[in-house]
This record gives structure tokens, C-alpha cells and sequence, in this order.
């Protein structure tokens, strides 16, 4: 599905019939995707973030909803654990949004994960893209030491022994950042394609592109004999940034390459699949 960015990623998404055009996700202030999955097909996008609205148990105008216990050992799930009662409570949920008094921000947050892999998966990944005003640390709960890792720009970190860590603990840095709805054809200035995240991926994955001037727009995904397997976007855009999940549930692991094209402009990114 291809969806259109009207403001960075630190944002969260309005659903539109063919589009998911990003200017808020519910009504969040700043919301940044932390995406977790195996090799065993499970994955999970969860948002992170803060509000002058938010609170730390469930707020329901903001997208944060109590699930229900976890599943049975051999089915995948990730989901943050609210911070009420120092972590120790019930809560969790897909969205962790905490309060903030105001812009710029700049303070150190506390979050929580909680996960378990697929039957037979062996690795799980944690994905991040994050805007240059926020960095983090994950940690493991027993020391800090065992999985003690920098985050910051785009990363994947695999983690093996999931079954004994099966909690982490997310810290978020923010440095003075703002929620500023931008004016999208002054913002975007060049034709560009990103690298796609998460990478490697199993089954899915997101592209990112930008469109500096209206027109004809072609993205689609080859094999590495040159043999085209997916066209994501063969029509007419807007100015603007936009992002576009590729699914591949049927192709079998390997290197695949995404090209776009725009009149005189193409580009190509490689992407690895890892079943």
C-alpha cells in the first residue's frame, strides 16, 4: 500500500481510502515507529512518543488500547509494558506515549518491552529509523550489560538468546525536538529513495521516496537476474514524501533491488530477505 508523509516520521498516520497520508497518528504530538519481528514471519510496529496530553496509563484518544494477557508460547507478540506502578502494573499496549509540558523538548523517557518469537524463529530483530533529535539505549533487565546498545539514525539489532531476555528496557534521549507540520512543497526539494527499513526483513518491509514536482511515478522490485516480481507505484503523484510497504511472502530469501523512476530520475536501493 502506498502512503503519503505530509511531516517527518516522527508522526503517526490518518487512514484515507488509497492513502495513509502521515499528520498525526490519532492526535500524538511526536510518534516514532520501533518495529520488532523474527525469522519466523512475526513482526510488530510499535509507536513511541510523547503528548501535552498524555498521561502514563492508557490514553484512549491517543491510539494506546490494553491488550489482553499474552499468547501461548510458539505464537509472536510485542508490546510495551505502561509504566504505572514502576512497570510492575498490568497495562501494556501497541502505543506508549508519555506527557511532555511543551516544545522543544529535551529529557530522558523510560520504556519497556515485552516479547516472544514465533514457533521456530531463532533471531528477532529491533528495528529503528529515528529523526536526529532523539537517540536511545536498549537494555537488557538483568544488568544493563548483557545487551547494552547505542541507538541512533537507522538500525537493526538481532538478538538470539529472546527466550532467556524476554524483556528490554528502551531508553529515549530527546535533544530540543520540535512537532512543526511543515509545508511539504518547500520541504521537499529532490527526487530521493531510502534505503528500506527494516533490512534484512521477513516478509515485509517499507520504502520511503520523495517527489519534488508532480508526475508520472513507477517503483518496482527485481531479482537479481533482472526479472521484475512486484510494481508497488505506476501512476501520477503529488509533491510530497511518501513511504510504500513491499510484501514478500511468496519470493524466497535473497537480494532483491527496488528501483524508482520519475521522468529523467531513477535510483535503485538493495534490499535482502532473510527467511
Amino acid at each position: 500500500m502506498r502512503k503519503k508523509i505530509n511531516i517527518p516520521a516522527l508522526v503517526l498516520i490518518i487512514v484515507l481510502p488509497s492513502i495513509l497520508k502521515v499528520s498525526a497518528q490519532v492526535s500524538a504530538q511526536i510518534s516514532i515507529p520501533f518495529e520488532i519481528y523474527d525469522n519466523a514471519g512475526g513482526h510488530r510496529t510499535l509507536f513511541f512518543g510523547f503528548d501535552q496530553t498524555a498521561t502514563d496509563s492508557i490514553d484512549i484518544i491517543l491510539g494506546e488500547s490494553d491488550l489482553p494477557p499474552f499468547p501461548p508460547t510458539g505464537s509472536f507478540e510485542a508490546r510495551w509494558i505502561l509504566p504505572e506502578n514502576n512497570f510492575n502494573g498490568s497495562l501494556s499496549s501497541l502505543n506508549d506515549f508519555r506527557f511532555a509540558f511543551g516544545f522543544p523538548f529535551s529529557g530522558t523517557i523510560e520504556h519497556r518491552l515485552k516479547y516472544q518469537g514465533a514457533g521456530g524463529a531463532t533471531i528477532l530483530y529491533f528495528s529503528w529509523d529515528f529523526p536526529p533529535e532523539v537517540t536511545g539505549l536498549l537494555q537488557d533487565l538483568v544488568t544493563g550489560n548483557i545487551v547494552n546498545v547505542p541507538i541512533s539514525g537507522m538500525g537493526v539489532y538481532e538478538l538470539t538468546n529472546f527466550s532467556v531476555f524476554n524483556q528490554m528496557k528502551l531508553m529515549i534521549y530527546y535533544n530540543n525536538i520540535v512537532s512543526i507540520i511543515e509545508d511539504e512543497d518547500i520541504k521537499v526539494k529532490t527526487h530521493k529513495l531510502e534505503q528500506n527499513y527494516p533490512n534484512p526483513f521477513n516478509p515485509s518491509t517499507t520504502i520511503k521516496y520523495s517527489v519534488p514536482e508532480n508526475g508520472f511515478v513507477n517503483l518496482s522490485v527485481y531479482n537479481l537476474l533482472g526479472e521484475r516480481v512486484a510494481e508497488l507505484v505506476n501512476e501520477t503523484l503529488e509533491v510530497g514524501e511518501y513511504r510504500t510497504d513491499f510484501d514478500a511472502a511468496d519470493l524466497s530469501s535473497g537480494i532483491y533491488i527496488a528501483k524508482i523512476s520519475a521522468g529523467s530520475f531513477s535510483q535503485t536501493i538493495k534490499m535482502s530477505l532473510m527467511k
